[in-house]
């Protein structure tokens, strides 16, 4: 029965577009219902049965149009595999891009561009291989249990496990702190475009010791109260503008309010114009003070939720190993 396969879809094929040609010439429009798509195992014994790339590729462009990709991608590979056209190869790197594929997709890309060396589309296809080239790996992080803190190379990340993190193609090392302690570590290699997946439990080898020692307290102490400082005196600094500039506003409206006065009592263009600067003025004291106002209330009020998320977390030293290097942590 499975070998009745290729000839029954041909068919179908055929008969639909043989009904629609002959509803396109009749008086009435008949709708006509198109064949079902083969099936993932139904399609390989199809296209293991074709000797002519032309049903290939039209049964690729069918699968890629009802989102099958990587079905299309096996309908074009017989395809080209039948008729060597060069031009297949794109529509492969499309399916394969679809997919994240994208060290797949540039594969098919440079093969293309060695099978036509004189492509009359050089040019964008070796545009659109570099900027595949860019595309970030990801690293997905899990953990036995979730909500554990992640060290990307020796920098915390904001992101908690599970977790998909961008990275640039290269070696980089993940460690899992939870609960003040490591869960483990793990060094991986990755390329372009490429995703891996990390599993962390508490059996995870690793080469990094956490530690929660004085000096470090010390240290975070210490950066912590220099930037209390830096802050509290920018703030002091944006108040004291904010005040000075309300009390110039308040003095210069005042001034306004006499030559409007002095206006009513004597008008002339000077007085007016007096009293139009003076009031110009006064406005933008009364912005400068509001202005100012908003920039020191913003400043505390970030430093001091800053602070408040800070003492609800714990101050991790890490020291590694034999690199010799550390780095003081605050989840």
């Amino acid at each position: 029965m499975r070998t009745l396969a290729l000839p029954v879809l041909l068919i179908g094929m055929s008969a639909s577009v043989s009904a629609q040609a002959e509803a396109e010439q009749g008086s009435q429009v008949i709708a006509v219902d198109e064949p079902a798509l083969p099936d993932t195992d139904e399609l390989t014994l199809i296209l293991t049965e074709l000797t002519s790339p032309k049903p290939a590729y039209r049964l690729g462009v069918q699968l890629f149009e009802a989102g099958r990709y990587a079905d299309a991608e096996q309908a074009w590979l017989r395809a080209h595999f039948l008729s060597e056209d060069p031009t297949l190869l794109v529509a492969i790197a499309d399916t394969r891009q679809r997919r994240d594929d994208e060290p797949g997709a540039v594969a098919m890309l440079e093969r293309y561009l060695v099978d036509r060396p004189d492509a009359p589309d050089r040019a964008s296809i070796e545009a659109r291989i570099a900027t595949l080239l860019e595309s970030p790996a990801q690293l997905v992080v899990r953990s036995l249990e979730p909500g554990h803190a992640i060290l990307l190379d020796g920098v915390p990340v904001p992101q908690k496990t599970p977790a998909t993190l961008e990275v640039g193609p290269g070696t980089h090392t993940v460690v899992v702190v939870g609960d003040g302690q490591q869960v483990g570590e793990e060094t991986v290699q990755v390329g372009f475009g490429e995703v891996k997946e990390l599993s962390f439990t508490p059996q995870t080898q690793s080469d990094v010791i956490l530690e929660e020692t004085d000096e470090a307290r010390l240290q975070a102490e210490l950066a912590k109260e220099r930037e209390d400082r830096t802050i509290r005196k920018a703030v002091i600094a944006t108040g004291s503008i904010a005040a000075a500039s309300l009390v110039t506003g308040t003095v210069l409206g005042f001034v306004a309010l006499k030559k409007e006065r002095d206006y009513r009592d004597d008008p002339s263009a000077r007085t007016a114009d007096q009293g139009e600067r003076i009031a110009l003025f006064a406005d933008l004291s009364f912005g400068l003070a509001a202005l100012s106002a908003i920039t020191s209330f913003t400043l505390f009020m970030t430093n001091k939720n800053k602070r408040k998320r800070e003492r609800q977390t714990a101050n991790l030293r890490i020291e590694t190993r034999g690199a010799g290097a550390t780095a003081t942590l605050r989840f």
